[in-house]
């Protein structure tokens, strides 16, 4: 769904004309063979875009980050829902919706601008039910290239501590990613991300601690037609907070266009090693929109 490409170079050809037949017999002249037209060799096709489908553009709901961007005069809402499960000592339940992701095609090459407005969260783990929004986030995309067989690019956001107390980073935070994709079989590709994320974490009353988390993803998708496919991924994290140890993930999902304009998407996903005494497990399912002709 998501993958990387370099451009194909093309060379040109040479041509080879024939010399004139001349006879063995002397003092008699025949009259020159016609040279064969020139014919230069047939160039190779370059590759056709990959991102055309909405399909391959909708980055939800992996952890990897689809490569493809959106295009010029479209505009790209991606919603969605999730349950989360906490179980073990201060368990509970998190509810997180809309979490709509806003995506603007420009008219500079393969780059889109995007927003990401507050989630609502309803929570009940720790034995208190507390709700709110999170952060909103703005950011940018690029799509490097792609060839035959992979695509590649890189994006960038900021969140602002713009949520509620119980669902804010509490301070700035900055991310940054390289994601990648590669067609293996015309059934089976790879993607992955590696995101690079300064980030944060309240501390106490208006003040927040930060630390970096280095977050690889890796997610195989399988497609037997251009409007549906199911993936399996899985990401580590490699701090969930200050001092904190890092985490892995694994989901899996389906994913179905309903015409060019709509797509649909359900997942699942846990983490596979008990964090703190817990363990976690979810359930999301999401929509998205594809505004333009």
């Amino acid at each position: 769904m998501r993958m990387p490409r370099w451009l194909v170079a093309v060379s040109a050809a040479s041509c080879v004309l024939a010399a004139p037949g001349r006879s063995a017999a002397a003092h008699v002249t025949e009259s020159p063979t016609p040279a064969p037209t020139a014919t230069p060799a047939p160039a190779s096709s370059a590759p056709s875009d990959p991102c055309t489908t909405i399909i391959a553009i909708v980055t939800r709901p992996t952890v990897t980050t689809s490569v493809c961007t959106v295009r010029p005069q479209h505009l790209l809402v991606e919603n969605g829902w999730t349950n989360t499960v906490t179980t073990g000592p201060g368990g509970g339940n998190t509810a997180t919706y809309p979490q709509s992701f806003v995506r603007i095609g420009t008219d500079i090459r393969q780059v889109e601008i995007d927003w990401t407005p507050p989630s609502y969260n309803r929570s009940s783990v720790g034995g208190a039910i507390i709700s709110g929004a999170s952060d909103m986030a703005f950011g940018a995309k690029w799509e490097a290239g792609y060839d035959s067989r992979a695509v590649w690019g890189c994006n960038a956001s900021v969140s602002v501590p713009s949520g509620d107390t119980a669902f804010t980073a509490g301070t700035t935070q900055y991310m940054f990613n390289l994601n990648g994709s590669y067609t293996l079989t015309p059934v089976f590709s790879l993607s992955s991300t590696l995101g690079f994320n300064s980030l944060g974490m309240p501390a106490a009353p208006n003040a927040a601690q930060r630390y970096f988390s280095f977050i690889p993803t890796l997610a195989l998708f399988a497609s037997t037609s251009r409007v549906s496919e199911a993936f399996a991924e899985y990401a580590y994290f490699s701090r969930t907070g200050p001092g904190l140890p890092g985490k892995s993930l694994i989901d899996f999902g389906y994913e179905q266009d309903l015409g060019r304009h709509l797509q649909l998407d359900a997942e699942y996903g846990f983490t596979p090693a008990s964090f703190n005494g817990q363990r976690q497990q979810y359930v999301g399912a999401g929509v998205s929109f594809m505004f333009g002709s």
